[in-house]
């Protein structure tokens, strides 16, 4: 959510278009106005009524907090004003705000983020090993702590954590397990298994059909433009295998389930994420500036000694893309033969974002999604 409110364009790609200062007055926010800025996002969520529950452009009938509490914040137009500015102004209009895919905030999380961030609070917090951070940083500091390193308010749609549900991490990758049949690629700090809940109902088979997608996708990119003999493209399977990918990604979302979830785990990896996309002030504070994502996040790591995943680039790489394309195929958007071109035609605006995975995912698992030839 958070990188979305820094966006020039919230409702679409974030992918190179964070405003480094509009971030710095989010990290700068009291944690009180954060948590506004979540409730408000939920109220305002993508609502039409003849869609489903579980649906993208309707994901949860959850209600926010009621209308008597939201009143006391800061708003005016369906704009959420704080430190003295007002953000985009298509961020908070009702009724069309959303949030990115589930398998966003995996891949982030895949990188090891959380944990080095946890690490380098935890020092900051009882040393000066790493040196002083600066004033702006501890706004950061606080921030993060507050959101993310507790358990949350009560009654805050945010608040997914009790004493059926006390460790945060064991429920995310509990939702990633249901969701993708994957568990996170790090364990527990001394290299153990991280114990969690392994649900039952799971997208076991989510890998293998998502592989075969993205190998019939390729075949058709390669073929566009072959003007000259068969071409290979199957239009059909492509819209088979979307539709097994709907179907799955859809019944764990049956009646909304998992949404709230989703909504602040996918908020959680956002801001950690939004923290390493320029030299913020915790980067300059940790003296781990650089050029991306992965650059910051690995000089970070070896000051605070933890690993960092070798593929973090890959998996920062494939977020923004992948979660646009899941929250389609979840949409129902390939289902049918006739919408699959958009998928590989060229001038198609899904069509570059689908090179990308298809390229990053092979990247990222050692498996090439452009093997694929038929005899």
């Amino acid at each position: 959510m958070f990188r979305r409110f820094v966006s020039a364009n919230p409702q679409k790609a974030v992918d190179s278009f964070i405003d480094p200062q509009k971030a710095e007055v989010i990290f700068r926010s009291h944690p009180s106005e954060l948590a506004a800025m979540l409730e408000l996002s939920w109220e305002f969520r993508i609502w039409f009524e003849a869609l489903p529950l579980g649906h993208p452009f309707r994901r949860s009938d959850i209600s926010e907090l009621p209308k008597e509490l939201l009143d006391h914040f800061t708003v005016s137009n369906n704009r959420l004003k704080f430190a003295n500015q007002t953000l985009d102004d298509k961020v908070l209009y009702s009724g069309i705000t959303s949030w990115d895919h589930l398998i966003y905030a995996y891949l982030i999380e895949n990188t090891n983020i959380y944990e080095i961030f946890r690490q380098v609070i935890y020092e900051y917090r009882h040393s000066e090993k790493l040196g002083v951070p600066l004033a702006s940083a501890q706004h950061w500091l606080r921030n993060t702590e507050e959101l993310f390193f507790r358990d949350s308010a009560p009654f805050s749609i945010y608040s997914v954590s009790s004493y059926i549900r006390p460790d945060q991490g064991a429920s995310r990758r509990n939702a990633y397990y249901r969701m993708f049949g994957m568990d996170l690629n790090h364990g527990t700090r001394d290299n153990k298994p991280y114990p969690y809940e392994k649900p039952v109902n799971a997208n076991r088979e989510f890998v293998s059909t998502f592989e075969e997608f993205l190998k019939e996708v390729w075949v058709a990119i390669a073929n566009f433009e072959n003007n000259s003999g068969t071409k290979q493209t199957d239009d059909a399977t492509i819209s088979l295998l979307a539709r097994r990918l709907h179907d799955m990604l859809r019944t764990r979302r049956i009646n909304g389930n998992l949404s709230q979830e989703e909504f602040w785990f996918v908020s959680m990896m956002s801001w950690v994420h939004l923290s390493l996309e320029f030299d913020s002030p915790i980067v300059v504070s940790v003296r781990a500036e650089g050029s991306n994502e992965e650059e910051r996040l690995k000089k970070i790591a070896n000051q605070v000694k933890m690993p960092v995943h070798a593929k973090s680039n890959y998996f920062f790489r494939l977020a923004d893309p992948l979660s646009r394309l899941l929250t389609q195929i979840e949409a129902g958007t390939y289902n049918e033969i006739p919408t699959v071109s958009a998928l590989y035609a060229k001038g198609s605006p899904i069509e570059p974002d689908m090179r990308l995975i298809i390229n990053y995912w092979s990247l990222a698992t050692d498996r090439n999604m452009k093997e694929k030839v038929r005899s």
